[in-house]
């Protein structure tokens, strides 16, 4: 690669990047980038997801460092639990964690991380699309590849998980995968044997960031040690390339606690979660917003709200329009796509896979469909990702490259202008969307029992927040968050999977320890059951050391610290 391949694609990495950015900001606008500010965080974003993932990462910078790095032994004590099963991004918590001594009680990188998604993302999307492209032509190699970014930028599968579920709008840890892969075969292709360090580092990246970006990224690993073999028949040179991305995903596994810290990789339930076969012109999602001006939103089966595909109007409008040019050249040079497809058959046999993977065994169309019965072994297996409608996205991304680069391949310069106008039709279907999903951050804030004056001091001279039997569900997290902002461990399990039943025997135990009397001065407690507190009260009558009030819904004893 010359000097000025380099130049062109770092500039197209730098503008995919400030595409990226600009989509943010006009989405979101700067008020989730204060690290102090976290009532949008407190009022929930379409479901308490985020709070799950504040109150781990809360609780998180307050326990001692331990391995894994990411166990956090302030959270569902006295066992604690890894940071992996609360969703907080454990690469990026742990970071943080780093940095304690000096961010104040109230600090939120979600916006910031968030942020870098949509740039990264930005930057992937240009390199993908820019790929072979020279800096000489304004349209192929500028114009095309920074549209085409932008069209990255407006998936709405990105849209619909950032906030709500922000580790799983790391998207751009797919769409770099697909590029080095794509980068890597071309360089096989002229006589170019490099070792792809970019998987190992992208594995390992993945399996600390949410663990359902590490099959994407392993099939573009094992797409490249198969590119490898078929170079030369090297096969024991693929192999142990391949190897290395297993070691390094096995290594992060084990050091941010997502591997071996005792919790179930499988749960039950796949199928569930899967993707409808309408997904891709179904604008149907969680938090009743409009995600298409144009089309309707169609019934599906009740848990595939998570196998949520929707492409938006511009790109299905894109994605016609490339096949109508696709049959015309195969009609007109059928050698062309017979070297098309033998050069890419390994990716689109990938992609079938992972598209009936994300469709499971109970295939649906709309309402209406059928389940497969499949051997339990073989359901535990694929319950490790049982949400399996998020295996689409590497699906989406390549037929979005590749109906861009259909388009590229025309060679005219009206090619930038036809996808400048499905850009405007995205834009305009998915416009709805956007305006609702910035309203969200000016509806008023909740009062909490977080940021109640109540519970402000918690913290001075006490450990421990300690629940007592049973905790509303709608309550759960925002007590963990007090928990964490006090600096305190709490025995909440708030934690998606993973067992801790000695958190469990804990809530459930104290409740007859208070009712002998006996009660631990630094530790505070609390209930959602009005008439558990009131027997509190009962008795410990007379015993002025402690203190009882109720905060939205939740009841406290307090001894004085």
């Amino acid at each position: 690669m010359n000097e000025s391949s380099r130049t062109h694609k770092r500039a197209l990495f730098l503008l995919g990047a400030l595409i990226g950015t600009g989509v943010f900001l006009c989405l979101y606008g700067t008020f989730t980038l204060h690290p102090g500010n976290d009532a949008w965080i407190l009022n929930g974003y379409d479901e308490w997801d985020i709070q799950q993932h504040y109150a781990g990462w809360m609780l998180f910078r307050n326990s001692h460092w331990t391995l894994p790095l990411g166990m956090a032994d302030t959270i569902a004590v006295p066992d604690g639990t890894v940071i992996s099963y609360t969703d907080s991004l454990p690469w990026v918590s742990i970071f943080f964690k780093l940095l304690r001594g000096t961010l104040p009680a109230t600090f939120q990188w979600f916006g910031w991380y968030t942020l870098a998604c949509f740039a990264l993302q930005g930057a992937a999307g240009a390199l993908l699309c820019g790929r072979n492209t020279s800096e000489r032509s304004v349209w192929q190699g500028w114009a095309l590849p920074l549209l085409g970014a932008l069209l990255f930028c407006m998936l709405p599968t990105l849209w619909e998980r950032a906030f709500r579920h922000t580790a799983l709008a790391s998207q751009w840890l797919i769409l770099f995968a697909l590029y080095f892969y794509l980068e890597y075969r071309q360089a096989l292709a002229a006589g170019r044997e490099l070792f792809p360090w970019q998987f190992p580092l992208l594995a390992f990246a993945a399996v600390g960031i949410h663990p359902y970006f590490l099959p994407p990224v392993m099939v573009c690993a094992l797409l490249a040690a198969v590119e490898r073999g078929r170079c030369g028949r090297r096969w024991g040179r693929a192999a142990l390339q391949f190897a290395a991305s297993l070691a390094a995903a096995l290594a992060g596994g084990l050091l941010c606690g997502a591997i071996g810290s005792g919790g179930g990789l499988s749960r039950s339930g796949y199928g569930d979660f899967s993707m409808n076969l309408n997904a891709l012109w179904n604008p149907s999602s969680r938090g009743g917003y409009t995600w298409s001006r144009f089309l309707p939103a169609l019934p599906q089966q009740p848990g595939q709200y998570d196998g949520f595909n929707y492409l938006g109007l511009g790109i299905l409008a894109l994605l016609a329009a490339a096949l109508a040019v696709s049959v015309v050249q195969t009609v007109r040079c059928p050698r062309n796509t017979g070297a098309w497809w033998r050069r890419n058959w390994p990716l689109a046999l990938a992609c079938l896979l992972l598209s009936l993977f994300a469709v499971s065994n109970k295939i649906y169309y709309g309402t209406a469909g059928v389940e497969l019965p499949l051997p339990q072994a073989l359901l535990d297996l694929c319950g490790i990702f049982r949400a399996s409608g998020r295996m689409f996205y590497l699906v989406a991304a390549c037929l979005l490259l590749w109906a861009v680069s259909t388009l590229r391949g025309l060679n005219r310069p009206w090619a930038a202008v036809l996808l400048a106008l499905f850009v405007a039709v995205q834009a305009a279907d998915l416009s709805a969307v956007a305006a609702e999903k910035r309203a969200k951050f000016e509806a008023p804030v909740n009062a909490t029992v977080v940021n109640n004056e109540q519970t402000a001091d918690l913290g001075v001279g006490h450990t421990r927040l300690l629940a007592v039997g049973e905790v509303r569900e709608d309550r759960l997290r925002l007590l963990a968050i007090l928990a964490g902002k006090q600096g305190l461990a709490t025995n909440l399990d708030i934690a998606v999977s993973g067992s801790h039943p000695n958190a469990e025997v804990s809530r459930a135990g104290l409740e007859q320890t208070l009712a002998q009397g006996s009660y631990d001065p630094a530790a505070v407690y609390v209930t959602t059951d009005g008439t558990v507190w009131e027997g509190w009260q009962q008795t410990f009558a007379g015993d002025d050391s402690l203190t009882f009030f109720v905060a939205d819904s939740c009841y406290f004893m307090v001894p004085r610290g």
